[in-house]
C-alpha cells in the first residue's frame, strides 16, 4: 500500500487527473473550502493509469462517488489535504450500483466506497436525499469537486470549488442536467477532476455528478454536467449502508 499510496499523490499532485473523471472552472464558480468538512478525493490506479475523482462523507466511513471512479478493478485509496500535503486512508470495499455499465453512455454511475477506518473526526457526513426535495427545470443547485479550473489545464487540478448551477430542461426521473442556459467555458466548466462530486440543495446531497456534454472543441470541460439523482437510489444506498454498518443511516 505504501507504493501504491506513493504513486497516486505523486500522480495527482504532478497530472491532476487522467482518465474520466471532472472539475470546476469559470467565473460563477469559487472556493469550495467551507465543504471541505464533507468531501475527500477518490484516488485510483490500474496498470499505468491514475485518475482522481471526488467523493462525498456520508458516515465517518463511508464515501458517496461516481462508479467509473472505483470500478473496473481499479486499486482505490482515499485522499484529503492536511498540514500541506496529502493523507491517504485504505479502502475496505466497493459497491457499485447495479445499474451501472461501463459500456453505456448513460446508465446510474453511483458507487459506494468503504474505509478501513473512520475518517478524522473534523469530517461531517453529509444527509441524502430521500425523495423530499423537488425536481423541477430552473431549481437552483450547488455542485462541487476537485479538479482542473479550465481545459486541458491539469496543474491547475486539486482544488476544492464549488458553483451555483440550476437545472436544465429535458428533465429525467433518475437523472439530472445542470448549468446556465447560455453559459461557455468561461462563465461555468465541468473539467477533468470531478466526477464522484456532489449535487447539494443547502446541506442534502441529491445528486452525483457522472459526466458533462461536450462543448465546442473543449477536450476536457463542458458547460453541462450530467449527474445520477440519489432519491430513486435510496433502497439500493440503505441496503449497502446498512450491511456495512449493521444500521441504516
Amino acid at each position: 500500500m505504501k507504493h501504491f499510496a506513493l504513486a497516486l499523490t505523486a500522480a495527482f499532485a504532478l497530472t491532476g487527473a487522467c482518465g474520466p473523471s471532472l472539475a470546476l472552472g469559470g467565473r460563477t464558480s469559487a472556493s469550495g473550502s467551507a465543504l471541505g468538512a464533507h468531501l475527500v478525493m477518490v484516488l485510483s490506479k490500474k496498470g499505468n493509469r491514475h485518475g482522481a475523482c471526488t467523493g462525498t462523507v456520508i458516515a465517518p466511513d463511508i464515501v458517496l462517488t461516481a462508479a467509473h471512479c472505483v470500478a473496473g478493478g481499479k486499486q482505490v485509496a482515499i485522499a484529503y489535504p492536511e498540514n500541506g500535503s496529502h493523507t491517504l486512508q485504505r479502502i475496505a470495499g466497493v459497491a457499485i450500483n447495479p445499474g451501472y455499465s461501463a459500456k453505456a453512455a448513460v446508465s446510474i454511475d453511483l458507487a459506494l466506497v468503504r474505509l478501513e477506518g473512520p475518517l478524522p473526526s473534523r469530517f461531517v457526513p453529509m444527509r441524502m436525499d430521500r425523495g423530499e426535495n423537488p425536481h423541477a427545470v430552473g431549481l437552483e443547485r450547488v455542485v462541487a469537486g476537485f479538479g482542473m479550473m479550465a481545459d486541458a489545464d491539469e496543474g491547475s487540478a486539486g482544488t476544492l470549488r464549488k458553483a451555483q448551477t440550476e437545472i436544465l430542461p429535458r428533465l429525467f426521473p433518475r437523472y439530472l442536467r445542470l448549468g446556465r442556459e447560455g453559459s461557455t467555458l468561461s462563465d461555468f466548466a465541468v473539467c477533468t477532476g470531478d466526477s464522484g462530486g456532489p449535487v447539494l440543495d443547502g446541506d442534502l446531497v441529491v445528486g452525483v455528478i457522472y459526466g458533462r456534454e461536450k462543448y465546442g472543441n473543449a477536450e476536457t470541460c463542458g458547460t453541462v454536467a450530467q449527474a445520477v439523482r440519489l432519491a430513486p437510489q435510496r433502497a439500493w444506498l440503505d441496503k449497502i449502508i446498512a450491511g456495512w454498518s449493521g444500521r441504516a443511516r
